[in-house]
């Protein structure tokens, strides 16, 4: 009989990343919903309290409880507290970003993150990248730069912020291999969601004002917020865990077209002359990075 875990670790990678980036998708769509009425601020502080509920879950459910202490050392620890400062600065860009630009425009500029992991994996990971995928990361960048459009009449700051959150949510999924193989990635994020919320509740008090939520429909929409973001990201550890950074960044391009269409559906927006040709040129390096990988695996195998 099929089942899934009998697939080899890199297709299992390659399923829960791209269920992941579904969840972040729409997750992405109810935050855009919420900053009409909401902060920020507030929002990713409800983010993160609701995302505690499938980090909890999963780590009941691996029964893996007593690998959270094992994360309570000095080393473990200040890499979770790295981790988690990194998810709050991506949060806060990501989010402000969705309420300002174009909702596709947006999810694609983060999808800058590929590219940054494949570029930091060499300091972080020690992992060697060539000239072929050097280049597909500075071509990469040239489709970002051509969406952003810095210096036109279209150009805007808040553009600038996808990229920055793409680059925290890149030290997030990569610096996740550091950690012990033995401890389960749903005590990883369990520990992490835990540090995250208590930064963006610090976050929420001193930089804002939190409104009252005074609506069923409203905790409806925080609870969808943090439990689509706490599954992605639990799917983004992973399958980061499962296989290479370097052979699943590339697929996390099949979010463009997922926001294309959720945009489209959820705020009648199609920015396709803002996008193209940008989002060929960043898919093109992502598939640069995919070709390399392959070449690279087949040859350490003859």
């Amino acid at each position: 009989m099929f089942s899934p875990l009998n697939l080899p670790p890199l297709y299992r990678a390659i399923a829960i990343i791209l269920f992941g980036i579904l969840a972040f998708d729409l997750m992405g769509v109810v935050v855009r919903l919420l900053s009409d009425e909401f902060s920020i601020y507030q929002i990713s502080t409800m983010r993160n309290l609701f995302g505690t509920i499938p980090a909890v879950v999963f780590v009941l459910i691996s029964r893996s409880a007593r690998d959270v202490f094992s994360i309570m050392t000095p080393r473990l620890f200040l890499l979770t507290v790295f981790r988690a400062l990194s998810v709050n600065m991506a949060q806060i860009c990501y989010y402000t970003a969705l309420s300002y630009i174009a909702f596709a425009t947006a999810t694609t500029l983060a999808f800058a993150g590929p590219l940054f992991i494949t570029a930091l994996s060499v300091p972080v990971l020690g992992h060697k990248v060539g000239f072929w995928r050097w280049s597909a990361v500075i071509i990469g960048f040239l489709g970002v730069m051509l969406i952003m459009r810095p210096g036109g009449d279209a150009f805007t700051i808040y553009a600038i912020l996808p990229v920055v959150a793409a680059m925290g949510y890149a030290l997030s999924s990569i610096t996740v291999r550091l950690f012990p193989e033995e401890i389960s990635s749903s005590a990883i994020q369990f520990v992490t969601q835990i540090v995250t919320t208590i930064f963006s509740v610090i976050l929420l008090y001193a930089l804002s004002t939190p409104l009252p939520i005074t609506t069923g429909h409203d905790w409806l929409m925080f609870l969808s917020v943090g439990v689509c973001g706490g599954v992605g990201v639990l799917c983004l550890v992973s399958s980061y865990r499962l296989a290479e950074p370097g052979q699943l960044a590339p697929f996390e391009y099949f979010g463009i077209p997922i926001s294309f269409v959720l945009g489209y559906l959820a705020f009648s927006e199609a920015p396709f002359g803002q996008l193209i040709p940008g989002v060929f040129i960043i898919i093109g390096a992502g598939l640069i990075i995919v070709w390399r990988e392959r070449k690279h695996q087949t040859s350490e195998s003859v």
